[in-house]
């Protein structure tokens, strides 16, 4: 570059303005001059850095730039040099500013108009960048920085022209107020231009290029710039073509620079396959909504099926003893009926052998223990004649996967007509034949069959296919003449009946030519309008003769419905008596004395035993049965897991276990804590009754990783075989004992709904590692 002296007046051979990358490596003073006033708008803060005066002293006029930091020899120059620009011209010129050890220092200063008028007013304004102009020790001047930079300045380019992202540095430019208002375009990398349609934007400002960018661009990028703190963004852009950015900025230069550096780059293909995920999921949810309505729907009609039948039904559980051999059957369920034949006495929560002495007499309990062994359906029938009740029953027992399901039928009246008349022995075997209840809803609106499930009896035309949609009126027609007005009575008394009622009919139906056959109807409330209208009913149809399948319809509806009330009422029921259990044997045991207390001790350490693997089974079952959507909250999991260890402390000191603790925090997660604690209890119980006792290790520790927190739960136990590991989480799968496999499940379904991920490693007669992965809340 030449530079000559005339008069004190400075020319420099001029490049364009837009060349400002030349400079990268320096750091330049940016100035806006009001060309009418001579008055600064803005000054950046590098002229403290080379002036030692204060930016704020000069835009509130306590110090002037011109008159006290410009050379005296330079104002007159330079301030003609302002007031003769013209549009779309560039200069450069030479001037002296006073360094802060009050010597001068030579800068040239690169300007332009500044076309940008925030207030719409009526006034010219130049906008200028300063560099300092440097002499190297061969006397050539050069601006700024060495060039012994000039290597790594070429270096930084083309990592920088070579990158994907798109790349630029910015100036910010402040009002008088420190707020962002603009900012300069220093350099750009070639997937800039890819990304952004701004012309040549080197250079030029923001607002020059686009006076109506949203103002959070600007208080974005100037916080970044007065705080130093780097920020990672996604923004959909203000184009028609509404493209979605990944955007980073961050400072970059002196401190008091106002510099930064922006990458970003197009995310839109991303976000686009975000939002059609979440459509489908929603598309999903809303299908599993509509699933779940008609299983509701279902469910409701087979508990009415459940309710209507009169045969009395219970669910057992089978109880094993030590050895593995049956010992007892638990009450899980049963129905109005049952309860009944145990004289109002609600048996659910007793043990058959408890509360059945004439059943265990009468062979019932090897029965059902045959049963369960061999898998083998029982079906027969008892005659009960004891203090003074002569009564026949009808006994039928199956397994359904792990359960008994028993249905017991007061047959008396029926063996007694048999005796009478010579055509019971044919009713008897219809009987002991059952079949499924027909299921039909009427519908009272339109007075119409409006559901069937099967065909009432095809043989006589009464198929599903010809009864759905059948007026009462056409229905009638297959009833026997003298049959029909009771047939309309039953109807008109469901029509008065309470939810609770359950009323029944006889009547015939014809067959072909002069037959009929007989069929019970049970009718039930299903839907109201208002307490005053029943809009629909339900009928369980049951030709006499099919009692077997009957059975199996029921089966079905005891399968669909039983799993959470078993759980509910088992539990509830069970515990109370656990607690009092626990306590009165805690309270002989200190109140026995001398040799007694010796010989009886082995006793209570059973008794004590027995009462915690009950209760164990309660609480996993409450835990199984009451699961609800956890709320999750920003928490401390290191927190988190001393609360769950001190609940865990007596199993731990009890069983002699040694608990190493590797982990300080706070590690921040988002999970309900309640929950959390029950799954890692669920875990930490597991460990501590895999170790053996007084020998054993449970090692805890946390580590931080890229934007997870692994916590992992360590034993020195007997280790699991893979074939286990497999299927350690899978519901009712257990290798205990006493166990009934839906701990582990749980721990599963909780740590699922914590969009946690669980691994398990583990040795033979080594041990076990649980790795847990919590996503750290504090990652965006």
């Amino acid at each position: 570059m030449e530079v000559r002296n005339e008069s004190k007046k400075i020319h420099v051979k001029r490049d364009k303005f837009k060349n400002a990358r030349t400079f990268l490596d320096q750091l330049p003073i940016l100035i806006i001059t009001n060309i009418d006033n001579q008055r600064i708008e803005f000054i950046n803060n590098m002229v403290e850095a080379c002036c030692g005066a204060k930016a704020n002293d000069i835009l509130n006029e306590t110090l002037n730039f011109h008159k006290d930091l410009l050379h005296p020899g330079d104002y007159l120059n330079y301030i003609s040099h302002l007031k003769s620009f013209k549009a779309n011209e560039e200069r450069e010129i030479c001037l002296r500013l006073k360094n802060c050890e009050g010597n001068w220092d030579t800068y040239i200063f690169k300007e332009r108009l500044y076309t940008w008028n925030p207030n719409n007013e009526d006034r010219k304004a130049v906008i200028s960048l300063g560099y300092k102009w440097v002499d190297d020790k061969k006397g050539n001047g050069h601006r700024g920085a060495s060039v012994n930079n000039h290597t790594t300045k070429n270096s930084y380019h083309h990592l920088i022209n070579s990158i994907d992202e798109a790349y630029c540095i910015i100036e910010m430019i402040f009002d008088k107020k420190g707020t962002a208002v603009d900012y300069l375009f220093l350099d750009t990398n070639p997937a800039f231009h890819r990304n952004v349609d701004l012309d040549d934007p080197i250079g030029k400002t923001m607002r020059e290029m686009q006076p109506h960018l949203e103002e959070h661009w600007f208080e974005t990028y100037g916080k970044v710039a007065l705080t130093g703190k780097s920020i990672r963004f996604q923004e959909q852009a203000a184009t028609p073509d509404k493209l979605w950015l990944d955007v980073y900025a961050f400072k970059i230069g002196h401190p008091y620079s106002s510099r930064v550096a922006i990458t970003f780059h197009n995310i839109t293909e991303r976000k686009i396959a975000e939002e059609a995920l979440i459509k489908t999921k929603l598309e999903l949810e809303e299908r599993g909504r509509q699933k779940e309505e008609e299983l509701s729907e279902n469910n409701r009609l087979l508990q009415t099926v459940f309710d209507s039948m009169n045969q009395g039904i219970v669910v057992f559980k089978t109880l094993y003893d030590q050895n593995g051999n049956i010992s007892d059957f638990l009450f899980l369920r049963t129905n109005e009926i049952l309860r009944h034949q145990y004289i109002g006495f609600d048996p659910v929560g007793k043990t058959y052998t408890e509360i059945s002495r004439h059943g265990v007499e009468m062979g019932f309990f090897d029965a059902f223990k045959k049963v369960i062994e061999t898998k083998e359906t029982l079906d027969r029938e008892v005659f009960y004649d004891k203090e003074g009740y002569n009564h026949w029953f009808r006994l039928i027992a199956r397994t359904q996967d792990s359960l008994l399901i028993a249905t017991i039928e007061d047959i008396t009246a029926r063996k007694l007509e048999a005796q009478k008349l010579k055509d019971a022995v044919r009713f008897k075997r219809q009987l002991v034949q059952t079949s499924p209840d027909t299921i039909i809803i009427i519908n009272l609106d339109k007075f119409s069959v409006r559901y069937i499930n099967q065909d009432m009896l095809a043989r006589a035309g009464m198929t599903r296919k010809r009864i759905l949609g059948l007026s009462l009126e056409e229905m009638i027609t297959y009833i026997h003449p003298r049959d029909r007005e009771s047939v309309m009575d039953f109807h008109r008394k469901i029509l008065k009946s309470s939810e609770k009622d359950v009323l029944d009919i006889d009547f015939r139906v014809k067959t072909k030519g002069s037959d009929w056959e007989w069929f019970n109807a049970r009718g039930k409330i299903f839907n109201r309008k208002n307490n005053t209208w029943v809009e629909e009913y339900v009928l369980l149809v049951r030709n006499i003769t099919e009692q077997k399948d009957t059975q199996r319809a029921l089966l079905n509806a005891e399968r669909l419905s039983i799993q959470g009330e078993i759980a509910r009422t088992f539990a509830h029921e069970l515990r109370n008596p656990l607690a009092s259990i626990r306590m009165t044997s805690d309270v002989i045991q200190h109140k026995i004395e001398g040799p007694q207390k010796k010989l009886l001790a082995n006793y209570f350490k059973i008794l004590s035993r027995s009462t915690k693997v009950l209760n164990n089974l309660v609480s996993n079952l409450l835990n199984s049965a009451n699961y609800s959507t956890p709320i999750l909250e920003k928490i401390d999991l290191a927190h988190c897991v001393n609360i769950t260890l001190e609940k865990a402390a007596d199993r731990i000191y009890l069983t002699g276990i040694k608990l190493v603790k590797k982990y300080k925090g706070p590690y921040y997660i988002m999970a309900d804590a309640e929950k959390l604690q029950i799954a890692l209890l669920n875990i930490i119980v597991n460990a501590c009754e895999a170790t053996p006792p007084d020998e054993g290790i449970i090692e805890l520790s946390i580590s931080r990783l890229k934007s997870d927190f692994k916590l992992s739960i360590t034993d020195n136990g007997i280790g699991l075989e893979q074939e286990q590991i497999s299927r350690l989480f899978d519901a009712f799968y257990t290798n205990k004992a006493t166990g009934i496999g839906i701990g582990l499940n749980s721990v599963k379904n909780i740590l699922e709904d914590h969009d946690a991920r669980i691994e398990v490693s583990s040795k033979v007669n080594e041990g076990t590692t649980f790795h847990i992965l919590f996503h750290d809340a504090n990652m965006q």
